[in-house]
């Protein structure tokens, strides 16, 4: 059966023309002068891209030289489409697996044109369907699990990109990360113009927040079976939640990835917190209660204080907040602000955030 498939691979690519990473090094005749500040898992070094981490516990980094801007490309997460919108590379997208989870209006625009593919499940991408696109490259994010997909696709003949945005701790250090696809796709003009204002408007925002009186008390995260998940006082949303002049009741924790603790604990520590904010899928209160009664015992709920961001949906329920927030921690700051001090933003109306009716 694998000699089969690869027998088919290779036919396949004879006819449609595959391009191998060994031809895409050839093309290498680009020199970027793009350096990053925030990011710490790419480095730019003249025509050189190099991820530091591809993967968590990768043993080496992964190099990418700068060749030809490529005109079809694939991605496998909805955190890597907003750099292309943002880049204004939209038509360079021609598959994506899980189409129905995409947000933005331009891209959903194409997939209902048939301009963008669907390839599939995320995890389970039809090999044969992305082959017969013939894309330039495919940017691919691995958490540990994905590469068995991903040697195949490189063993096909087409480049694999490895995007570790999600392992950057800070959020304007993941932002940075349109520099590698400025740097990528020629654009970095652009890549650095558009993260300067994202990064001086952040800066300006956190610099208002700072002259706030008081810092509300908050709490995240809801129950997933009998443990409460909510981001560990290192995590970018942590952060999120200082810059805007909030006190997390988790702060001093020392955790970057994500805290697993009982309701009790959560009820002993939180229970009088001035905000309830990140209600993962639940959109109004009801649900909240409709899964634990004992939410409605915290100040937050009682006091009408509990926000979601849930205000931009795709149809089939994709959260925008996850595909370009990201990319825009300007936004998701703002809108914090907004929530826990709306005296400093009284004119602004929130992007990704909503009080749950």
């Amino acid at each position: 059966m694998t000699t089969l498939k690869n027998l088919f691979t290779l036919l396949l690519c004879a006819l449609l023309g595959c391009t191998s990473p060994s031809t895409q090094q050839q093309d290498a005749d680009r020199v970027s002068t793009l350096q990053a500040s925030y990011a710490t898992r790419f480095d730019i070094s003249g025509e050189k891209l190099t991820v530091r981490e591809p993967w968590p516990g990768a043993q080496s980094p992964i190099s990418y030289s700068l060749g030809k801007s490529p005109q079809r490309v694939v991605v496998t997460s909805t955190t890597h489409l907003p750099y292309l919108e943002l880049l204004g590379l939209t038509d360079r997208l021609v598959g994506f697996p899980g189409t129905q989870y995409i947000s933005s209006p331009a891209f959903r625009q194409q997939v209902a044109s048939g301009a963008i593919t669907e390839l599939g499940p995320d995890g389970n991408i039809n090999l044969e369907l992305l082959i017969s696109l013939n894309p330039d490259v495919v940017f691919a994010f691995d958490m540990g699990s994905e590469s068995t997909t991903l040697d195949k696709i490189t063993e096909s003949g087409i480049p694999v990109v490895y995007n570790a945005d999600y392992l950057e701790s800070s959020a304007l250090g993941r932002a940075e990360w349109i520099k590698f696809f400025g740097a990528y796709f020629d654009k970095e003009k652009a890549a650095d113009s558009i993260f300067n204002h994202i990064t001086n408007r952040y800066d300006s925002l956190q610099h208002l927040a700072s002259q706030a009186a008081i810092h509300p008390t908050l709490l995240s995260g809801v129950l997933y079976g009998d443990v409460w998940f909510m981001p560990g006082g290192q995590n970018w949303a942590a952060e999120f939640y200082r810059d805007a002049g909030g006190e997390y009741l988790w702060a001093d924790d020392s955790t970057s990835g994500w805290l697993e603790i009982s309701f009790e604990s959560v009820f002993n520590k939180a229970r009088h917190a001035d905000y309830w904010i990140g209600t993962s899928t639940f959109n109004t209160r009801e649900e909240l209660l409709s899964q634990d009664a004992r939410y409605g015992d915290f100040a937050a709920f009682q006091n009408d204080r509990v926000y979601n961001y849930s205000k931009r949906r795709s149809p089939s329920g994709g959260y925008d907040f996850f595909e370009s927030g990201y990319a825009r921690p300007d936004r998701v700051l703002a809108d914090l602000i907004a929530i826990l001090h709306p005296e400093l933003l009284p004119d602004y109306e929130t992007y990704y955030f909503e009080k749950l009716p």
